[in-house]
């Protein structure tokens, strides 16, 4: 007689089996109610080890996976190595072996400091002084010979030459502050207690005097300097024009009003007429 059963039967005559029948109405109650929240699971499940208990199922036994194939690394591809090859020097031909064979041979006379590799190191390094040598020469000789590649005859580097330069630069930019003057004015920001404000006032005082131009002093504390006791309140006008550094000089129209930075801080009298003079009658890259 099967075990299974002789259990089955022991358990139903000892009240111990239990028998749940429930005839519920699917129209108040739901399928889903009757399908879900009333079912129990079998007692006879293998959910967990039991000892001398019967199931009715059958283990599950999951389906064998497929052997993962292993995965192949890609090995990192070096980078070409440089080729080391000697060139003599007498089959150089071009700059660039030339550069090439000098580099080598100092490496490796860093690397094995010996007499020999030196003395080769040398050699190349001669030879690349004395190509250098000969062409600044042939540069030279070219210049000297073709004057529109000649820089100096714009800007001259001997003496004789830059003093004439300097001569003819002064009366050109005098005139100019001279003709500038006539529909232009400098106005100039101080502050009182600034001892570089009053600095660069004497300076302004100058400039005044020998090219005729107007300065506006505008103080930004309310408050005058010897240089100029007769001020404009300038602390609004200072706010506008975003000014936050003084002593600061611009340059304005008389006619359009319009205006623009010349510099902040002090400045002597030659820098301040070279900016003047350069903002307003050149081009960039003129005086280069």
């Amino acid at each position: 007689m099967n075990k299974q059963y002789v259990l089955r039967r022991l358990l139903y005559t000892s009240g111990l089996f239990v028998g749940l029948t429930f005839c519920v109405d699917a129209k108040t109650t739901g399928l889903d109610y009757a399908a879900g929240s009333l079912r129990y699971d079998s007692v006879w499940t293998c959910d967990q080890p039991k000892s001398n208990w019967y199931c009715d199922e059958e283990a599950k036994t999951e389906p064998p996976q497929a052997p993962q194939k292993p995965v192949v690394k890609a090995k990192p591809v070096e980078p070409p190595r440089p080729k080391t090859d000697r060139i003599e020097l007498k089959d150089l031909e071009t700059a660039e072996q030339l550069r090439a064979e000098l580099k080598r041979r100092e490496d490796v006379a860093v690397m094995k400091p010996t007499p020999e590799n030196i003395k080769d190191y040398l050699d190349a390094w001669q030879l690349t002084q004395n190509t250098a040598a000969k062409f600044a020469d042939s540069w030279q000789r070219v210049v000297w010979q073709n004057p529109q590649y000649d820089y100096s005859l714009k800007h001259p580097t001997n003496n004789a030459a830059l003093n004439i330069a300097k001569q003819q630069k002064e009366q050109t930019r005098s005139q100019a502050l001279a003709e500038l003057s006539k529909h232009h004015g400098l106005i100039f920001f101080f502050r009182s207690d600034c001892t570089y404000c009053h600095t660069m006032s004497s300076t302004l005082r100058v400039i005044s005097e020998r090219f005729g131009m107007e300065v506006l002093p505008v103080s930004i504390d309310g408050q005058g300097m010897p240089q100029y006791p007769n001020f404009v309140d300038g602390r609004g006008i200072a706010a506008q024009w975003g000014v936050e550094v003084v002593p600061a000089v611009f340059i304005a129209s008389k006619d359009t009003k319009e205006h623009a930075p010349i510099g902040f801080g002090v400045m002597s009298f030659s820098e301040l007429t070279d900016r003047i003079f350069v903002l307003t009658n050149t081009k960039v890259g003129d005086n280069f």
